[in-house]
Parts: C-alpha cells; structure tokens; sequence
C-alpha cells in the first residue's frame, strides 16, 4: 500500500518570522426584500436566499447556518434557496452544514441552487434538499475523505511515547492502521448519507458513489446527483412552488446580506515550505516543548492545504 503521509519533515525551507494578525470577527445581517406578487410586501410571505460561496470552513458554515436558523424562526418565511460555490472542506463543519440544512428541510421547503460548485464537503451540506437545481457548468460530487496526517506527528508520537505518564495504552497514540480506520469509517457516513437522501434518484450504485468523481451539471441531472438544470430564479420559484403557504406568485425574495471579516491571531515563530505551500507554526509548535500537530479530516475537492480563514461578504443582486 503506498504511503500517502503528509512529508513534513521534507522542508523546502524554514526560517523563523513573527507574525501577530488581531481577532476581527463581525457578522451583520440585513434583508434585501423585491416582492414577486401585486399585494404588499408585508403580507406575503417570504423565500429566503441564503448564500454560501468558498469552502466548508467554520466561519462560512457558522453564518449559513445562523442565517437558517432565523429562517426558521421567523414565521414569514416560507422556504429557502440555499445559492452554493463550494469545494468542501474540514469534515466537521462539513457536517454542522448537513445538520443545519437537515433541520430546516424538516420544516419548510429547501432547494439548492449550485451556482458554480458543490462538491465534497459542499455537495454533503446540500444533500438533504428537497431539490437540487445546477447550470451545466457547474461541479458537482467528489463524495469522498481525504486524512491530513503530518508524518512529523507519527514520529514524534513514537519518539515520546516514552517521555510521559499516560492515562491509557491509546493516549496520544498515532498510528496508520488507525487512521486508515477512521478514514474508511469517514467514508462510508458520508457515502451512506448521500445514499439515505438521494437513492430514489440515483443511477449510479453506491460503489461508484463513494469512488470521488466529480460531474458536470449536466452528468449530475443525469446520474442522479441533481435533479434539472436551472438558474437562480427556477430555484426561487421552485422552493415557492413547494411552499404550501404560498399562492401564485404572491411572495417576497429576501437575500440574507453579511459582512464578515476574519482573521487568525498567531504568533508565528516559524515558516515551511512544504510541496509549494507555506505552513505557519507558533511558538508552541517551534518550541522546545514536545508538540503533535493534529490530524484533519477534509471533505473537499481536491488536496487540503493548511489554515483556510474567511468568509467573503456576500454580493447579492
């Protein structure tokens, strides 16, 4: 089996810089309402446009997910368009996302709209949707787990395994084999999640489910990964069309507008360069002080690089 560890220890170049960047995080949300229908606006009720561009990372799925929870909250919406661009990304806030859609979708009309992307992580978010809506260009799939284990971290584990008094055999134990394990058992939540929603519609088995291609829109109406071709507005009026509470043409769109700003606070004690990325350590990392860094699980399409931060504001017409 070839060995697919991350080569830290393979280092370009290393040199030590201090790097301070300050905490900024802001999030403000303000509705952008147009009225489809001829009665007034304030009578009608609402389709929700809530909007994820980049990866699957906390800060975007915690602004898509606090703009679902309003929506479920607030009486005069009656579904969501949920417009999404997205590689995927951690497997963590991957799944907070699929929560978030899950429990809406349990209480009013979903669709997603794949306005550019929505593979890995970002296609596992969509998934519980009552419709999937993609252009032909977009991209969708990826159904799969990629593990980020730093080789570095094997090492260190087995060079201090001896260094401390351990609660347990396991504690602080890393290993292939378990990794592997943890990997393959990743894998088949998500593959088994992508099969509990979208099996009535699927072609494909679930072997070549859970083999990580990915589909242009057009392959993905075709094989069951997404329902038609459209645009954003057969999204908005199919997610009206399935609202109960909603006659003809008589609703509001709301797009949820946001800012946020992000920014990591490190202080950075060293710098690598690892395969053409530039991964930065704290002073705990460079230190004396024996320190693993830890295995990531991602979601995404394509390969993982370290420290994602942000989420852009959303430019809504």
């Amino acid at each position: 089996m070839a060995d697919n560890r991350w080569p830290i220890s393979e280092t370009k170049a290393a040199y030590v810089v201090v790097v301070t960047v300050l905490v900024v995080l802001a999030a403000v949300a303000a509705p952008i309402v147009w009225n489809i229908g001829s009665a007034a606006a304030d009578d009608n009720p609402t389709v929700q446009v809530i909007t994820l561009r980049g990866g699957t990372t906390d800060a975007n799925v915690n602004a898509v997910a606090t703009a679902l929870r309003e929506a479920r909250n607030n009486d005069s919406v009656a579904a969501v368009v949920l417009r999404v661009d997205s590689p995927g990304g951690p497997v963590a806030p991957s799944e907070e996302l699929y929560l978030a859609v899950n429990r809406t979708a349990a209480e009013m009309p979903v669709v997603a709209y794949v306005e550019g992307a929505a593979a890995s992580g970002g296609y596992y978010g969509i998934v519980p949707a009552d419709e999937i809506i993609v252009k032909p260009s977009s991209t969708v799939g990826s159904i799969g787990v990629i593990v980020q284990a730093p080789l570095s971290a094997v090492e260190q584990a087995e060079q201090v395994s001896g260094t401390f008094v351990r609660s347990g055999p396991d504690k602080a134990q890393i290993d292939q084999d378990r990794l592997r394990e943890d990997l393959e058992r990743l894998q088949r939540a998500f593959v088994g999640t992508v099969m509990t929603h979208r099996s009535d519609e699927l072609s494909l088995s679930r072997e070549e489910v859970a083999n990580g291609r990915t589909y242009l829109g057009t392959q993905a109406v075709q094989n069951g990964f997404a329902d038609r071709i459209g645009d954003i507005g057969s999204a908005i009026e199919t997610a009206a069309a399935r609202s109960d509470r909603i006659d003809g043409d008589n609703y509001d769109v709301a797009y949820t507008t946001r800012t946020v700003q992000i920014t990591l606070s490190i202080q950075a004690a060293a710098v690598e360069e690892v395969d053409g990325n530039t991964i930065y350590y704290t002073e705990a990392d460079a230190g004396e002080t024996e320190f693993v860094r830890p295995v990531r699980y991602y979601a995404v399409w394509g390969v993982p690089v370290e420290a994602t931060a942000g989420a852009e504001g959303d430019a809504d017409e």
